[in-house]
């Protein structure tokens, strides 16, 4: 299979998992293997802290820079960072550059 998010619309997201602003969000959810997501973080955007319950997540910067709140550490991230969220932690994600911010998510259905 091949997702192609560039011919997806993206889809604004205000306050996503209560974050603040308004992010574009590309999706494919497949009940049976799980999400793949493209976000695009404008400026001052926020992905609201939330707990992973029945999923896990792995987050690649494709492009940007912010920092990423894991439980209770702040990492710095950029390009080419990869984010890991395992079940039962949280995580949240601030565009705290000038540039946008785009984000390759991955929550499979199972994290074993």
């Amino acid at each position: 299979m091949v997702l192609d998010f560039e011919k997806m619309p993206a889809t604004p997201m205000e306050h996503f998992k209560g974050g603040e602003g308004t992010l574009g969000l590309r999706k494919f959810d497949d009940p049976a293997m799980g999400a793949v997501v493209r976000l695009t973080m404008p400026a001052g955007t926020t992905i609201g802290m939330h707990t992973h319950v029945g999923n896990c997540e792995v987050v690649y910067v494709l492009a940007g820079s912010g920092v990423c709140y894991y439980d209770d550490t702040v990492y710095p991230v950029k390009a080419g960072s990869i984010l890991y969220c395992p079940e039962h932690h949280a995580h949240s994600i601030c565009n705290t550059g000038e540039e946008v911010m785009e984000l390759l998510g991955v929550l499979p259905k199972s994290c074993q």
